[in-house]
């Protein structure tokens, strides 16, 4: 992830795109501010503070330079705290779409997706590598995060990522994902924290073969025939590109950290999902570039 090859006017058109698609939102039938800026400036706004990891003030004073009319501090928090997280949602997935149609390489076939689950602290940095066992259950202010990754050639971005609170099940987070996938070819691969004969059942409903190993216990063998299938399929290759999204998930928290600098919690999940949603804008930047190469040097031998 290139954060440099963000730039603030690429964001921008890419919000206004995205926010032309949906209805707009009535006004607020109990008053308050009026709605002077558009939704498209106050996600580039906070697109741009997760980023750079500023302060509301330090967004605000930056994006003077690149922006005309700026909303007053306390304007843009008020206008922030009432996006949900699922506009930071679609907004990603409106990225990855785009990904996908730009992509030259992108393959018909066998297609590969990878889940798992994260976290960001927010609110207070606690040092959680100092917390061992029960203790650790009493660090409440983090985000949870469970996302699928897909492969396009050789790029990778998130397809789809859910929030939620602390300690929140990821077979929960992933399973209406799941089934917002395409019918299609290939594979979805998981680690045994989503051994779930659900899960595999919506995998194998959308086309796609179940990549998961099964818990083991001494004494207990496994009687389902699809979680049978499910663990050979784990003792395969295939199953050696679940580390991928480690990578990507680690990729994320260095270039923007693993904390999120808010107190809120419906801030933090949303500012979560929009670097996931950053980690996109980054790929299809990089995509768009050298689909431009290839366009301009049509004869090449190598593809730049």
């Amino acid at each position: 992830m290139r954060r440099t090859a963000i730039k603030p006017k690429r964001l921008r058109q890419l919000a206004q795109e995205y926010l032309s698609a949906r209805p707009v939102p009535p006004p607020n039938p109990k008053g308050g501010r009026p709605r002077v800026y558009d939704d498209a400036l106050i996600l580039t706004i906070a697109c741009i503070q997760n980023l750079n990891q500023y302060s509301f003030r330090e967004a605000l004073e930056y994006c003077e330079d690149h922006f005309g009319e700026l909303p007053a501090l306390s304007s843009y928090h008020e206008r922030l705290s009432k996006f949900s997280s699922d506009t930071a949602q679609e907004f990603r997935e409106f990225v990855g779409e785009k990904i996908k149609t730009t992509t030259k390489d992108a393959p018909q076939r066998g297609r590969v997706f990878v889940m798992d689950g994260t976290g960001f602290s927010y609110h207070d940095v606690y040092p959680m590598k100092l917390h061992l066992g029960i203790e650790i259950r009493n660090i409440k202010t983090h985000v949870k995060i469970a996302a699928l990754m897909g492969l396009v050639g050789q790029r990778r971005f998130v397809v789809s990522a859910k929030a939620a609170g602390s300690y929140a099940g990821e077979t929960g987070l992933i399973q209406p994902q799941l089934e917002a996938l395409p019918v299609g070819r290939g594979s979805v691969i998981g680690d045994k924290g989503y051994d779930s004969a659900k899960i595999m059942m919506t995998i194998k409903e959308k086309g796609y073969r179940p990549v998961i190993p099964i818990k083991r216990r001494r004494g207990f063998l496994p009687k389902n025939p699809l979680r049978i299938e499910s663990d050979e399929n784990a003792h395969k290759r295939i199953y050696r590109k679940r580390p991928l999204i480690e990578g990507l998930f680690g990729n994320v928290k260095q270039k923007l950290s693993s904390h999120i600098k808010i107190f809120k919690l419906e801030i933090a999940k949303t500012f979560a999902l929009l670097r996931f949603a950053l980690l996109n804008v980054s790929v299809l930047v990089g995509a768009e570039n050298a689909t431009a190469l290839w366009l301009w040097f049509p004869n090449s031998a190598t593809f730049i």
